[in-house]
């Protein structure tokens, strides 16, 4: 009987080590895969996000230019004015660069 079991037991022993070994291969592969998966899923997430970003930007800039509209076209009236008023006195807008 103790044959009979030693052989069981090595039997056993050389099952758990070849699905110790399987599992191993298999945890590495999954773990490559994860990562790989991992990063392209990132870079896809950073894109949206930049795009995102960007649009908020925009968005954000657009609300205010529309919330101060009065404003900014009191402002490019007056800057629209002020070029007109220095062509019609005879002077340019900006002055000649000094060279020396």
């Amino acid at each position: 009987m103790a044959i009979t079991s030693a052989i069981n037991d090595l039997v056993a022993s050389i099952y758990e080590l070849f699905a110790s070994v399987v599992g191993g291969i298999y945890s590495a592969i999954h773990a490559i895969f994860a990562a790989v998966f991992g990063l392209f899923s990132g870079f896809v997430n950073l894109f949206a996000d930049i795009f995102k970003g960007a649009f908020d930007v925009v968005g954000g800039l657009v609300k205010f230019l529309v919330s101060n509209i009065v404003i900014v076209a009191i402002i490019a009236l007056g800057g629209y004015a002020f070029v007109r008023y220095q062509n019609a006195q005879g002077r340019p807008a900006v002055p000649q660069k000094k060279v020396q």
